[in-house]
């Protein structure tokens, strides 16, 4: 729930109950998710006083020139021109400070920054086509005589392996005391030479 559902609620609980009595049934409904006991004696008494509105009185003080919608839109056309553009060639290109390019992005725009999703193999619109008929083929095969179709059916993969491979810094880790030197590893790379193994 919002906040301005809790101040809902809060008045429906009102009438002659006192606060404390208020917040021990917000917090029998709505358990971990119900409002601290400062909040809700801080709305009994506005409610007390007369209030009826429950969204937040607007703030004081001078609006915000940053998040116009002239800088929303520009911030929107060089993200989307460059989705690899950095905050600070934002921050370049519009002069806007950091924390409202930050708010533009997140609050106004919802965006976020993501890594690209690895896959194992980028393959072409011909290639998915022949793995389908592929697929449909052994699909068929199966159909016509499940019984036999594992044993007429061979499977065959193969990769690359190096001679040998360098100890990593992970498996490098090794307990010390505090006043102990640490220890000196150098810098190694994977073998040149390595060596195809196919499997079937």
């Amino acid at each position: 729930m919002d906040k301005v559902e809790y101040r809902a609620v809060t008045f429906l609980f009102l009438e002659s109950n006192l606060a404390k009595q208020v917040e021990e049934r917000l917090t029998a409904v709505y358990k971990e998710s119900s409002p601290s006991a400062a909040t809700i004696k801080c709305w009994v008494k506005e409610f007390q006083r007369g209030r009826e509105s429950l969204d937040d009185e607007p703030c004081p003080g001078r609006p915000s020139t940053s998040t116009t919608q002239a800088n929303i839109d520009t911030v929107d056309q060089l993200v989307m021109g460059n989705r690899r553009i950095t905050m600070h060639e934002l921050e370049y290109a519009t002069g806007l400070p950091y924390g409202s390019i930050h708010n533009v992005l997140h609050d106004n725009l919802h965006m976020s920054k993501v890594c690209a999703r690895w896959v194992p193999r980028m393959l072409s619109d011909d290639m998915k086509l022949s793995r389908v008929n592929i697929s449909g083929a052994k699909l068929t095969h199966y159909h016509a005589n499940p019984e036999d179709f594992h044993f007429r059916n061979v499977t065959c993969d193969e990769t690359w392996l190096h001679h040998y491979d360098p100890e990593s810094k992970q498996e490098s880790v090794e307990s010390k005391r505090v006043t102990s030197p640490r220890t000196k590893k150098f810098k190694s790379t994977r073998s040149p030479k390595k060596v195809m193994a196919t499997i079937f």
